[in-house]
């Protein structure tokens, strides 16, 4: 079942709690969001509090630099 969260209103609140500009990449029946993991605690204690209300959320660090996400679903998948 699609998420009540629009893709906007995540991105958004995820920029707010980091002060950092956040990447979105849609998927086939999800969309992820990813920004930098902040380094003060604060920041990340905000971060964690939005991911939570996501579908799905994570990190990883593939590129060399942690980066948290978080996942709606769009199409009817969870």
């Amino acid at each position: 079942m699609p998420s009540p969260l629009t893709v906007e209103t995540l991105c958004s609140a995820i920029e707010q709690a980091t002060g950092d500009v956040a990447t979105v990449s849609r998927r086939g029946g999800y969309v992820r969001v990813y920004v930098a993991a902040p380094q003060a605690d604060d920041a990340l204690r905000d971060l964690l509090d939005v991911l939570l209300t996501a579908d799905a959320w994570g990190s990883s660090d593939g590129t060399g630099q942690l980066r948290m996400w978080a996942a709606l679903v769009t199409r009817g998948e969870s």
